[in-house]
């Protein structure tokens, strides 16, 4: 599996993977004709533009076998405002200005339980760690206790129960440490010859 930027021509498949995120539903692809709506249009079109929130200049996308299978979109909170602006004044604030917000990761059904979404999470906290952001943080909808699981595991902590677009999330935050990180994500360290 490979993690990449984002480029424009994935806005099909990545447009999908983020309506799976915002609706809170696993989907495969390509979508049975339910799914289609104009939702999933004004994510194409925003998705290939550039200094929006939805853009892909914000994902890294998971490739497996030169197909993509899942991504993740997140930005500094700090351009935060300016990114909701380029989109629309329908958008709320969720991130605050010292960290690094997770807007959505999502992994097609097939794909899932294979490591995918972490390895995503990674990706995005490594970004963080590159933009010299000291915590990262993101929201899960209350019921979604598979990615509550995962968050737990990975060190994410609850800071707090909240609303968002009418709906009951849980926002939750990891510290980064600034250290050197090997491929897998974990900490290196180097042992020195005695």
């Amino acid at each position: 599996m490979q993690i990449r930027p984002a480029q424009p021509v994935d806005a099909e498949v990545g447009a999908a993977l983020l309506y799976s995120a915002y609706m809170h539903t696993h989907i495969t692809y390509p979508l049975r004709e339910e799914h289609e709506s104009g939702f999933i249009e004004r994510l194409q079109h925003s998705f290939r533009q550039d200094g929006n929130r939805f853009s892909y200049q914000h994902i890294q996308v998971a490739d497996q076998n030169s197909e993509m299978v899942g991504l993740v979109l997140s930005f500094g909170g700090r351009d935060e405002a300016r990114l909701n602006a380029a989109v629309g004044s329908w958008l709320e604030r969720e991130a605050e200005d010292d960290e690094w917000y997770v807007d959505a990761l999502a992994v097609f059904r097939n794909w899932g339980h294979k490591g995918i979404g972490t390895r995503l999470l990674q990706s995005a906290e490594q970004q963080a760690r590159q933009h010299h952001y000291p915590k990262i943080a993101l929201h899960v909808a209350q019921e979604n206790t598979q990615a509550l699981d995962l968050y737990t595991y990975l060190h994410y902590v609850v800071t707090q129960q909240t609303l968002l677009y009418q709906r009951p999330y849980v926002r939750m935050v990891k510290t980064l440490e600034n250290g050197e990180q090997g491929n897998d994500g974990t900490e290196s360290t180097q042992k020195r010859a005695q």
